[in-house]
């Protein structure tokens, strides 16, 4: 299976990925702005709040060679954004540590922050599937997912409910990042992908 790199991907996201025993990363396709690829979306105090990534101009147009810009503490932003949406989900003191380690250390690729976190949601989930990048880039492949997940695009999946840490305020929101999923449902997260 084919994929675009995401930042903390959407939960549709990962219910494609886990039911595939090898997957490749699209390592030679062109950024996209406005793409899953450096932003994400989880449950805020006031509903769906995005965090985006933001990356440095550059002249090679390549994923693979994005790097992030660090003019702004997007890192501090973006981990305290976790704290006050997950701070008391279920599993989050066993699992944020972790995600907070990635954030300091501040690569300088967004590839490789990506890159890092599949693997550490991956490991969550105790999910061993084997990660390769392409070496170049091929029009056609066989179950080829680059173009499947987009934020400005409806899922038409259906996400079966399961408990947030707003809920109470804001209902059920579907296909936030699969962090979000994780914090609240912990091991049964896997189950919940795969059944979907």
């Amino acid at each position: 299976m084919l994929f675009s790199t995401t930042y903390l991907g959407p939960i549709a996201y990962y219910q494609k990925l886990v039911q595939a025993e090898e997957v490749y990363l699209e390592a030679c396709e062109s950024w996209q702005k406005q793409s899953y690829r450096n932003r994400c979306y989880i449950d805020g105090p006031n509903g769906r709040l995005m965090l985006n990534i933001p990356v440095q101009a550059s002249t090679s147009k390549l994923i693979r060679d994005i790097r992030i810009s660090y003019k702004e503490n997007w890192p501090q932003k973006h981990w305290q954004a976790m704290l006050t949406t997950y701070g008391t989900a279920p599993f989050f003191e066993i699992l944020g540590p972790e995600l907070e380690k990635v954030y300091l250390e501040k690569p300088l690729f967004l590839w490789d922050l990506n890159f890092k976190l599949l693997h550490l949601i991956l490991n969550w989930m105790q999910l061993k599937i084997d990660i390769y990048t392409t070496e170049n880039w091929e029009d056609q492949v066989q179950h080829d997912y680059r173009e499947t997940f987009h934020p400005k695009r409806e899922e038409r999946n259906h996400f079966h409910a399961y408990p947030q840490v707003f809920d109470h305020k804001n209902h059920f929101i579907p296909n936030l990042s699969v962090v979000d999923l994780l914090f609240n449902e912990g091991p049964a997260a896997l189950g919940y992908l795969k059944n979907l």
